[in-house]
């Protein structure tokens, strides 16, 4: 980009700020650089919602599967597709800005993959929630392209690789390695957060399935998408932290760009990829990153002969080197190294568990005048931590226990790896000695209700991932909700909501039967029914969105089922099916929600409300 360009697009951006293109309503991933996921204003409540007036408006075919949070500002939704069936050989994705009360899509944007290879598990579009502020859409892609459109009519105003090395736009980096070995490429999982100032956006590029790739956070201008900095999440050296704009010397070409620096040596650990959504503080001029595992994790592939018999001991997951498995903190305006907390072992269901990522965004939040951040692990803890220093205040294991304490045999399971058995029910000593995934724990970004007369603070966490897999096809919902109410005020982030006294003990209220058919709808009512996405709230309402595939409005204070809707059919499965909805957005009157499901292009996006105007 040369200089005359940049300052065209500098002063078409203060152009459009000078029109009132300020952040509006669900305008970014989970409403707002906090990620609290909580709004307030409008009508949803639990008499509205729970009051037969709330109901589906639209029911939209987008051309293919919907695997984000929408954003919706000034009465539009903004949603993109993993997969458009409208690019070349449907390899390739699509962003549609919608009419929110009419569900008519007023403006595309499209972008063919071609050659490029899809990402690792075949999506070729793009997965995080658009960013709508200055008069911009700002989203990132699986092809590693971060874009700008224009707000009015999706039109591109710039483009930044992130993948490769991209000398227009100040970014050095080609991260391409083992690609051609069909290994997958570096994406953009990443939902975009926007600095105060409305000038730098942080997002993260990576992939942490692939060995030989690194991970990296972007800072860019938000006018041009020039790279301001750039943080590698990879650490060099145990004994010290990263410094912004110091690159795997593997990444870069000579000569390298001005402002950046080159270092030879290989890191501590690949890996460390960053999935969620960065949040971001103004006052504390930070931006919290939550990281996946290490490659390579620790080589635990032995077999052995019989489920009687003692497995050879394996190596912990936990500690694990550099800043994975953890959240790091950086200063939001030069990409210094600020804090690191990495998950403690003791926090883990099993002593088994691996590939212990953090998917979730972290959420932004103030407890008795303290800023604290909050995030949930894959291995079924949350934490809450001090947002200047990541020090460690609190934490909870949120799977179930049986009430003499004791892990519950269906949760967490982990199989003798020669047992092919479909979700095999095994003891908890074959559990807690083979090492395997979580896949009952947390993927998404919770919830802050920050309280009101008589209803405490609490936080809200969806509970189990994707119910494909052989070993554990969705949680044992027998004993395990699909959303758990944590207490803030409680010394032990107890539970929000009443629980009966089985065993396991079991929230009260969260489901309902139906007197006439005698169908059980709500939490412990469908088998394998997770929540895979993240869940929202509105006034004294709080959403979440299953793998069945389903959305659910719960009363914040007890936990109450007000009301569902079922979006769509899971895709065919011999473990069950398979489906997403990764979470809703919430707009005055309005809740929109898109999903994965069988048939219509693979895709839906639903558009829920109450009649009248919005207040």
């Amino acid at each position: 980009m040369d200089k005359k360009t940049e300052m065209a697009l500098r002063r078409q951006s203060q152009a459009r700020l000078a029109v009132g293109a300020a952040a509006e309503g669900w305008w970014m991933y989970h409403g707002d650089p906090a990620h609290t996921g909580y709004v307030t204003g409008g009508n949803l409540t639990s008499a509205t919602v729970g009051g037969g007036a709330f109901k589906a408006l639209h029911t939209l075919q987008l051309g293919g599967p919907v695997l984000s949070v929408p954003a919706v500002s000034q009465g539009f939704i903004y949603v993109g597709l993993a997969n458009s069936q409208q690019a070349q050989g449907g390899n390739g994705g699509a962003l549609h800005k919608i009419d929110i009360e009419t569900g008519a899509i007023v403006a595309s944007f499209a972008w063919d993959l071609g050659d490029d290879a899809p990402d690792a598990h075949s999506f070729a579009g793009m997965a995080c929630t658009p960013a709508v502020i200055n008069g911009c859409v700002y989203f990132g892609a699986f092809n590693g392209k971060f874009y700008c459109l224009s707000q009015a009519d999706l039109s591109l105003i710039w483009r930044t690789d992130l993948r490769n090395q991209d000398p227009s736009q100040n970014q050095p980096v080609t991260n391409t390695a083992g690609v051609s070995g069909g290994a997958p490429p570096a994406v953009i999982w990443s939902s975009p957060v926007v600095s105060v100032d409305g000038a730098s956006l942080y997002v993260g590029c990576g992939e942490g399935e692939n060995p030989s790739l690194f991970s990296f956070v972007f800072c860019l201008d938000t006018a041009t998408g020039k790279v301001r900095w750039i943080f590698c999440t990879n650490q060099f050296t145990a004994a010290q932290n990263n410094s912004p704009n110091t690159l795997p010397a593997a990444v870069l070409t000579p000569p390298v760009l001005p402002g950046f620096t080159s270092i030879a040596s290989a890191p501590m650990v690949m890996g460390c990829s960053v999935w969620g959504a960065i949040a971001y503080d103004a006052a504390l001029n930070r931006i919290y990153c939550s990281t996946g595992n290490q490659q390579p994790e620790p080589n635990n592939d032995w077999t052995w002969d019989g489920v009687t018999m003692p497995p050879p001991p394996f190596t912990p997951e936990l500690p694990s080197l550099g800043y994975s498995n953890g959240v790091l903190s950086l200063q939001a305006d030069t990409g210094a190294f600020a804090a690191f907390f990495q998950v403690p072992p003791e926090s883990c269901y099993r002593p088994s568990d691996t590939d212990i990522d953090l998917g979730g965004g972290p959420v932004l939040l103030t407890l008795n005048g303290r800023k604290c951040v909050a995030v949930a692990c894959k291995n079924g803890s949350c934490f809450v931590l001090d947002a200047t220093t990541l020090q460690l205040l609190n934490q909870r294991q949120m799977l179930p226990y049986m009430q003499d304490g004791s892990r519950i045999p269906t949760v967490d399971a982990h199989p003798n790896p020669a047992d092919s058995t479909l979700n095999p029910h095994v003891p908890n000593a074959i559990s807690d000695a083979v090492p395997n995934e979580n896949f009952s724990g947390v993927f998404n970004t919770g919830v802050f209700f920050p309280g009101a007369p008589g209803v405490s603070p609490r936080l809200f966490f969806g509970m189990g991932g994707p119910n494909y897999h052989d070993q554990s096809p969705g949680i044992d919902c027998n004993s395990t909700p699909f959303l758990r109410a944590i207490d803030l005020q409680s010394p032990t982030l107890g539970d929000a909501w009443p629980m009966d006294n089985s065993d396991p003990r079991r929230y009260s209220l969260v489901s309902r039967t139906d007197p006439t058919t005698g169908q059980t709808t709500g939490m412990y009512a469908s088998a394998g029914e997770s929540g895979l996405g993240s869940p929202a709230a509105v006034n004294d309402v709080v959403f979440c969105a299953t793998s069945r595939i389903s959305l659910y409005a719960f009363r914040v204070s007890d936990g109450t089922l007000l009301w569902s809707d079922d979006l769509g059919m899971q895709t065919d499965g011999y473990n069950g099916g398979y489906g997403y909805c990764l979470g809703p957005a919430i707009w005055g009157n309005y809740v929109v929600a898109g999903a994965l499901v069988f048939g219509r292009d693979g895709g839906v996006l639903k558009i829920y409300g109450l009649p009248g105007p919005v207040s």
